[in-house]
């Protein structure tokens, strides 16, 4: 039995963003998404720049080991890609990506995962997901102070505790995931994970007809607020001996630099649907032609692969930091355009007040996490305020609840004399849960601590006021 994929790929920039960040590129061997960030930074740059690196790989004749050997070589190139676009123009300084999906070999799937955007497998019918989030509420999750229903509204949902952006120190996931026939895999970005359940993800990636399944899987992200970039990449595992259908070469590494012609080479596809804002889901009418094989979104973008095909134009010893005139003005232009969209910046490297007098914790809980990227999100997390108790009392922290790594993100910044059993049942339990403060700081959290003090005031004379033998309210007070 000789196995193949049958694939289906979308991309898309949504209802909402103003610009495509995602990249992705689809062959009968290569499923790849990337989710570029990075707010002001060129985060679509950055995915593209990834997706080119892997799949220009050569072809792999190989199983198991040596496959992921050769994306591990493929992911550190595209990481010193990073690099060396930053240090030829700071102005991309903070932009990174998500990386997830990889090279079928005939008996399994190999796989590079980092960051947010998932991997799962239909089998009959039942979906297993194969990646694990490096997300700041998986994190959460996995020491039980959420499940996945309460992730999904977090208020920090998207800060990602791994991502690649051109660090020294990058730790994404590599797997081997077994297929046979029948089977259906599944690679997409958060636009689609992150805004729909995975309960509904299942019924609909369930539908017989891949491209059914892919309209499906659009609307509900539509129906969801479309509010990012969604790329989803659908491969049906099939018996080519019975199908008849022949496997796609990959191209070259020297053919994909080159851009030379070849029609045996995966087309540049931009597929790439440009909605408005107000746009609804019965406004939207999917093609029901999706893309089998090509680049995807911000990598099948002209302005962006002539961008890359300059870093392979051949420099002098003396000029090899260089860059020309028309290439700073290119990544300028390329970096500066997502400042129209504020709400990126809140995706990997937010900006935010700097408090700096005692977050020592802070600093040392993301940075051993994250390494060398900890700053982008340091100065997020030292600007990020909660009400919560300490020992029985109202009080402000500064950072996020929980931990990482078994490492606290916060301090306490404030204590104040406001008991948790002077205050109502139901706001008593809140603050043991923490009170999030979504986008006011520390101003926002004083606010909230005035309005506790005038409900413990309250309910301490409601208790003076009632009668001794009288039964307690359901409040508590």
């Amino acid at each position: 039995m000789t196995l193949t994929l049958r694939t289906t790929a979308h991309c898309e920039i949504g209802l909402v963003r103003k610009t495509n960040q995602d990249s992705g590129y689809v062959s009968s061997t290569v499923l790849l998404v990337a989710d570029g960030m990075g707010g002001a930074a060129g985060g679509d740059i950055a995915s593209a720049l990834v997706i080119r690196d892997l799949y220009a790989m050569p072809p792999i004749a190989v199983a198991g080991p040596l496959v992921l050997d050769a994306l591990k070589r493929a992911v550190t190139r595209a990481n010193a890609d990073l690099a060396r676009l930053v240090a030829r123009n700071p102005d991309l300084d903070g932009m990174g990506t998500t990386i997830c999906g990889g090279i079928f070999d005939g008996h399994a799937m190999n796989i590079v995962h980092i960051g947010d955007s998932r991997g799962y497998i239909l089998t009959g019918q039942t979906m297993r997901r194969i990646t694990h989030d490096h997300s700041y509420v998986q994190s959460l999750i996995d020491e039980g102070r959420l499940d996945e229903r309460q992730a999904m509204n977090h208020p920090h949902r998207s800060l990602l505790l791994r991502v690649l952006n051109g660090q020294a120190e990058v730790n994404p996931d590599y797997l081997s995931c077994d297929v046979e026939a029948g089977n259906r895999l599944m690679f997409c970005s958060d636009g689609l994970c992150g805004m729909v359940d995975d309960v509904v993800i299942a019924a609909a990636l369930n539908l017989p007809d891949p491209k059914e399944a892919m309209n499906t899987l659009v609307k509900l992200a539509y129906a969801a607020g479309g509010s990012d970039n969604i790329t989803i990449l659908i491969a049906d595992v099939v018996d080519e001996d019975e199908t008849g259908d022949a496997d796609q070469p990959v191209p070259t590494a020297d053919e994909a630099d080159a851009g030379a012609p070849d029609s045996d080479a995966p087309t540049t596809t931009d597929d790439t649907t440009e909605l408005a804002v107000e746009s609804t889901v019965q406004d939207v009418l999917l093609s029901p032609e999706f893309v089998s094989s090509g680049l995807l979104g911000a990598a099948a973008d002209p302005a962006i692969i002539s961008l890359l095909e300059s870093l392979n134009a051949p420099k002098s010893e003396e000029s090899t930091n260089d860059v020309s005139d028309d290439d700073t003005t290119t990544l300028k232009s390329a970096g500066h355009r997502q400042v129209r969209d504020r709400k990126e910046n809140q995706r990997y490297n937010p900006s935010g007040r700097r408090s700096r007098t005692g977050v020592i914790l802070i600093v040392l809980a993301v940075l051993v996490v994250l390494g060398g990227a900890g700053w982008g999100v340091y100065a997020y997390v030292s600007s990020q305020y909660y009400v919560g108790d300490d020992e029985g009392h109202v009080a402000i922290y500064q950072g996020l609840p929980g931990t990482v790594a078994g490492i606290s993100t916060s301090r306490l910044f404030e204590t104040t004399d406001i008991s948790l059993k002077d205050l109502p049942l139901s706001w008593s339990e809140k603050v043991s849960q923490t009170i999030p403060m979504n986008e006011g700081g520390l101003s926002q959290a004083r606010d909230t601590v005035k309005e506790l003090q005038s409900k413990s005031i309250q309910c301490l004379t409601d208790r003076a006021q009632r009668p001794l033998d009288a039964p307690a309210p359901a409040d508590g007070c």
